[in-house]
């Protein structure tokens, strides 16, 4: 798996966005097809989903974490 810093800047697959989250891939097909994650900004072919970096990085932020009071 590539480092996080290496990723691409324009569009991010669901692999980029596992690396970047620190998960495998078929954890984030579970977070979308769970309604978990943003929806994938793009749409490449039938079965590719893309998401813009931005995207993934502002839902990080506001990911609420074990531990962590709701606020």
């Amino acid at each position: 798996m590539p480092a996080p810093e290496s990723l691409p800047s324009d569009w991010w697959t669901t692999n980029d966005v596992a690396t970047y989250l620190g998960v495998r891939p078929n954890t984030v097909r579970n977070y979308v097809a769970k309604g978990l994650m943003p929806k994938p900004d793009r749409r490449m072919g039938e079965r590719a989903n893309v998401w813009k970096p931005a995207t993934i990085r502002k839902w990080q932020a506001k990911r609420p974490r074990k531990g962590q009071a709701q606020q």
